[in-house]
């Protein structure tokens, strides 16, 4: 008999024998990520619990981005007097909890809780993006000390998280990279930025739910510490990184979660639905012999109709062709 979706995604992400590709949109259901309005500020724009404005995007679909020129925190070195941490209990997690797993299918279904916003990415917010960079190289203590204390706040939300929605998965959002390299060269993401990952993966094992890492971008540098971090997985691996290599190398260490090439020949321009399906078969046919792998198919478009009309194109054609793959 085939394994279940849940099964089989959980035997993904723990790294042993499973039937079918996983297919991100369906076998996982997301909780989490942009309802933490603590964390991005309420829907359409506002402030979060930092005190940082963020700003609805059209070129994001909607999703918020920080409002530039209006660094919560100007020195790094001043974060302890300046920075203010979210309240936790103005929070409705019960509520939340309730509504977000509604339509949870605990068969084939894993619970994913996105963290977004990791440690880096916070500095980054609460100090501008230029000159978050810059007080890496210029003042790492402080950074150090801020980042772990970001570290300590983000062990709470997970414990607030695994208590109201009893996740499978919790996935810290990190952007390090862009699609050429990281950010800071790999030696300061080991000496800054890794300890804080280490740690908080460390405290979400310790709960028994399993530690996940979304980075996008061409981070091919430092996807080997991801596994040193204790994360199980890698959303969302794309093509501008060496995956075959890394699948290679890493490949019975971690759940490979991505490869579509969304930036690709098909963004932003109208493709035909044999395209697509052609495409998502290649993809599979590329990257999942190397096992531990789940395709997630989505194209940028300026669109959201569109953008969702073909994910559920790419999803759709991701079970047909992916399950029962490996049997």
């Amino acid at each position: 008999m085939a394994m279940m979706r849940r099964e089989n995604m959980l035997a993904i992400l723990n790294h042993k024998k499973h039937d079918h590709v996983g297919n991100f949109k369906t076998d996982m259901h997301q909780v989490g990520g942009s309802r933490e309005t603590f964390e991005n500020g309420p829907a359409g724009g506002g402030y979060d619990g930092f005190g940082v404005k963020w700003l609805g995007s059209e070129s994001a679909l909607g999703q918020g981005v920080p409002a530039t020129g209006q660094a919560v925190l100007e020195n790094v070195c001043d974060w302890r007097k300046t920075v203010k941490f979210p309240n936790l209990n103005d929070f409705d997690w019960e509520g939340e909890a309730r509504e977000q797993l509604k339509g949870f299918n605990p068969e084939n279904q894993v619970i994913e809780y996105g963290m977004w916003n990791g440690p880096f990415l916070r500095l980054t917010h609460l100090l501008g993006f230029e000159n978050a960079l810059c007080a890496l190289y210029e003042e790492p203590e402080a950074c150090a000390e801020l980042l772990g204390a970001i570290c300590d706040y983000k062990i709470e939300v997970a414990q607030l998280a695994v208590r109201h929605f009893k996740p499978d998965i919790i996935c810290t959002y990190d952007d390090v990279a862009s699609e050429k390299s990281t950010f800071m060269s790999p030696e300061t993401y080991r000496e800054l930025i890794k300890p804080a990952h280490k740690r908080f993966n460390d405290a979400v094992r310790s709960m028994g739910v399993i530690a996940s890492t979304h980075v996008c971008g061409r981070c091919e540098a430092i996807v080997p510490d991801l596994v040193e971090e204790g994360s199980a997985g890698w959303e969302i691996c794309q093509p501008e990184n060496d995956l075959l290599g890394l699948q290679k190398k890493l490949g019975d260490k971690l759940a490979f979660i991505g490869g579509y090439d969304m930036k690709g020949p098909f963004a932003y321009r109208d493709v035909s639905e044999e395209e697509l399906r052609r495409s998502v078969r290649e993809t599979i046919d590329k990257y999942a012999p190397g096992g531990n792998y789940a395709m997630m198919g989505m194209i940028l478009y300026s669109d959201r109709d569109k953008f969702l009309k073909t994910m559920a194109i790419m999803s759709d054609e991701t079970l047909k062709y992916g399950t029962n793959y490996y049997r």
